[in-house]
């Protein structure tokens, strides 16, 4: 008998990020980690990204937990356990599987991981990292279509690091966001979100930094540190509009549950901002 949890109730949480090759997921996982961490939550990192061996969730989170196999049948027997101890411990965690034929596609199609979790308790929450292009959306099509693996808390992440130089959020995930895949997912529940550009990114992670370490100017393995407009790039990205992207574009309860920073408006947020001696966002140019 399945159980029922009503959808805005706080349950632990297993964020799983899937997508294309080279669309954003570790980006997209590494930032919710780093704030995540900075506003006091609890959870665990699964690397099972194995082929992904110069950027990777290990490479800025030395907790992360990763298979000792590269092998896909190891792998998946790993995702089988960590998921098996996650029922029992009721932590929250989240995994970065890479692209591809992944283990966990191979698992999805055993067993429907979804009920399964979901009966003992657990929240789990699909992240499709999408770029402007169509093929993009070939996991979210694949997944909706065969029903292999559409939880209820479906989150669609546009990737506006990925749009040229000069082209609008808008105009570039036009045909995006007015695909029947997409609003078929969104007309059963799925959000869908974009991810603030950072210009600089590759800069900030080329270095193996933090972001708030980018932003502070700290260097490592004696690299320089950023240049200087480049730290104000980051500082304004980080304390204003990804502040916003997570706490008014995706569902609370679809995240681990941060403790030091309530959820408030959009406006609560930019006051603050002003407070802390920085100019808000409506008042500042573009990066």
């Amino acid at each position: 008998m399945e159980m029922y949890m009503p959808n805005n109730e706080r349950r632990p949480v297993l964020l799983i990020v899937v997508g294309r090759q080279r669309v954003g997921k570790t980006t997209f996982l590494n930032t919710t980690a780093q704030f995540l961490h900075e506003h006091g939550a609890s959870f665990e990192i699964w690397d099972a990204d194995k082929l992904n061996t110069t950027y990777n969730m290990s490479m800025f989170h030395s907790a992360a937990l990763q298979p000792s196999s590269s092998d896909r049948e190891d792998v998946k027997e790993w995702l089988e356990e960590r998921c098996a101890d996650l029922c029992e411990t009721k932590n929250n965690a989240m995994l970065d599987v890479g692209g591809g034929d992944t283990p966990l596609a191979r698992l999805v199609e055993d067993v429907p991981i979804v009920s399964e979790l979901e009966n003992e308790g657990i929240r789990v929450v699909l992240v499709h990292v999408i770029g402007p292009e169509l093929a993009d959306l070939d996991y979210l099509e694949r997944f909706q279509e065969e029903s292999l693996f559409a939880p209820e808390a479906t989150l669609i992440v546009l990737n506006s690091g990925l749009i040229l130089s000069g082209r609008s959020t808008e105009v570039a995930f036009a045909q995006i966001a007015m695909h029947p895949t997409v609003t078929t997912a969104i007309s059963k529940g799925a959000v869908m979100v974009a991810m603030p550009r950072l210009a600089c990114m590759s800069q900030v992670t080329d270095r193996g930094l933090t972001f708030v370490d980018a932003m502070n100017g700290v260097s490592k393995n004696g690299q320089r540190p950023l240049a200087l407009f480049d730290k104000a790039r980051v500082r304004k990205w980080w304390n204003q509009e990804i502040p916003v992207f997570y706490k008014e574009g995706i569902p609370e309860h679809w995240l681990p549950e941060i403790n030091t920073l309530s959820r408030v408006p959009v406006e609560e947020v930019t006051k603050e901002v002003r407070k802390r001696g920085r100019p808000s966002a409506e008042a500042s140019d573009s990066p």
